[in-house]
């Protein structure tokens, strides 16, 4: 049996809709929370890399696919309130995609991903120059994959929404006056729910006569691991801010028989945003501004 989208009734589009109603409402929260107190700064950053990526999905095939991957990530941080410098909210958006081939060359798999996330981190500063943010994210994932020589079954979706632990450590050092904040980070789910089909049910099936089965299932460390680092470096520069990343992006996950794999390695660049900018020359930010790099 062949998955054909133009066969897809009013079943599969309800689900588009849930998920469409569930990243709706994702951001949503991101906009009512994220609405800037008067009186703080709002540190954002866009970054795009290139690296490599490997997925092992078994139900499209029994093998490894490994290739290129471009990735895009953006980030958003402030303040909750002009006189609190303890408590953060942090919007995340991360969009990847690329080309793999197992190592025969005999098939590709086109791989395309998609995570927005919201949360909150409290401060610590146990010593001058250096912060520890401990707190909790949400996200949604999205991550779609089509495989070029499968017949009958050649797309797999992989959807979850996980509540994530997450840590981060920045430090502003000094390199002969010329400041460097070197910041690591690290996400990890905790636990949620996702989507794993059983073996050999296509999504004609699935979503077209409604027969979802044992699909959706609750994610925790028993069944689902993943660890999202990243090593960054904003060189701050008198007009702006460079930003140097590497990321580590790991996920592995199983259910119904089925394990699911991915892993990416990306160098990227870009640059960081502060609003309600002062420079660090004549011009300062006054007392009464609460600002997040600090």
């Amino acid at each position: 049996m062949y998955f054909c989208f133009s066969n897809l009734n009013s079943n599969y589009m309800r689900t588009l809709r849930i998920k469409a109603v569930l990243f709706f409402v994702l951001f949503s929260l991101a906009s009512i929370f994220s609405q800037e107190p008067k009186n703080t700064i709002t540190s954002r950053g866009w970054s795009f890399g290139l690296g490599g990526v490997s997925v092992y999905d078994e139900y499209l095939s029994p093998l490894v696919y490994t290739g290129t991957v471009f990735r895009a990530d953006y980030e958003s941080m402030h303040f909750i309130s002009d006189s609190n410098n303890k408590l953060s909210l942090q919007q995340t958006l991360m969009v990847s995609g690329g080309m793999t081939d197992n190592v025969a060359k005999t098939n590709s798999i086109f791989y395309l991903a998609l995570r927005p996330g919201i949360g909150m981190h409290y401060h610590f500063r146990p010593m001058a120059n250096l912060k520890i943010l401990v707190g909790g994210i949400w996200d949604l994932a999205f991550v779609s994959k089509y495989s070029f020589n499968n017949g009958n079954n050649p797309y797999s979706a992989d959807f979850s929404t996980q509540i994530n632990a997450s840590f981060i450590a920045q430090y502003l050092l000094n390199v002969k006056k010329f400041p460097i904040m070197i910041r690591y980070s690290l996400r990890s789910p905790l636990a949620g729910v996702m989507f794993v089909p059983e073996y050999g049910a296509s999504y004609y099936e699935m979503f077209t006569l409604g027969k979802l089965g044992n699909a959706i299932h609750f994610s925790s460390l028993h069944n689902s691991l993943a660890w999202n680092n990243s090593l960054t470096a904003d060189l701050m520069l008198k007009k702006m801010i460079i930003r140097l990343s590497y990321i580590h992006d790991y996920e592995k996950h199983h259910a119904n028989s089925l394990h699911f794999e991915s892993m990416q390695n990306v160098f990227s660049i870009g640059s960081v945003i502060n609003f309600s900018i002062f420079d660090r020359g004549k011009r300062k930010a006054p007392a009464s501004y609460n600002d997040i790099n600090k």
